[in-house]
């Protein structure tokens, strides 16, 4: 005997609601693998970062003939401990020659360089290392977290290079977040004004 149209209607109402149950635990369930996916890819590009960040510090360039059994001089230690709100930061060479002077607030730092270094935005490796590696992969890095409702818009990371011509003139981080992170940006720009200084020209 065929079952009348109601019955029939009421079954598949049922099953409807029982799939919109199992699509709403899935639903549920795959978000919170997103979030615990979003937190360790977090984790894995910040080590990444960092151990890009000293790997670089360590490296030597290639050279030929009797320079190449020269052992480069060791270049300063990075900053270790975090970079309160409020410091004024010397960035310096190996030698001693002052780079540059971090400004830093309690959401952005002002990277000022010294008097009598032309710095330019082609030299290496600015671009390379400072912006390609550092700066716009915590750029993005942020980007992420805002698309994933875990930072606000207006927390995200954002830099500017003011210029004339090629000469940088500042370099301006804001929302850098933790004192970590504004850390690494210290030891990064130190590290890559040095490599840029070796390269620049000076002024009187």
């Amino acid at each position: 005997m065929a079952k009348d149209e109601g019955s029939i209607d009421e079954e598949i109402i049922r099953k409807l609601m029982e799939l919109r149950t199992y699509l709403e635990s899935r639903i549920k369930e795959l978000e919170d693998e997103e979030d615990k996916l979003r937190t360790l890819f977090k984790i894995v590009d910040e080590v990444i970062v960092s151990k890009s960040f000293r790997r670089a510090e360590a490296a030597t360039p290639f050279t030929t003939g009797p320079s190449a059994e020269a052992t480069p001089p060791a270049a300063p230690p990075p900053v270790e401990t975090a970079v309160p709100p409020g410091e004024e930061i010397p960035l310096r060479t190996q030698g001693g020659q002052l780079l540059a002077i971090t400004y830093v607030t309690e959401t952005e730092a002002h990277i000022i360089p010294a008097q009598g270094i032309v710095f330019t935005v082609n030299t290496p490796p600015f671009q390379s290392f400072l912006v390609g590696r550092i700066l716009e992969p915590m750029r993005r890095r942020d980007q992420e977290d805002i698309r994933s409702g875990s930072l606000a818009p207006n927390q995200a990371l954002e830099y500017e290079v003011t210029r004339e011509g090629d000469v940088i003139k500042e370099i301006v981080v804001r929302n850098y977040g933790s004192p970590r992170r504004m850390r690494e940006i210290v030891n990064a720009t130190r590290w890559t004004l040095e490599k840029m200084s070796e390269k620049v020209s000076t002024t009187p």
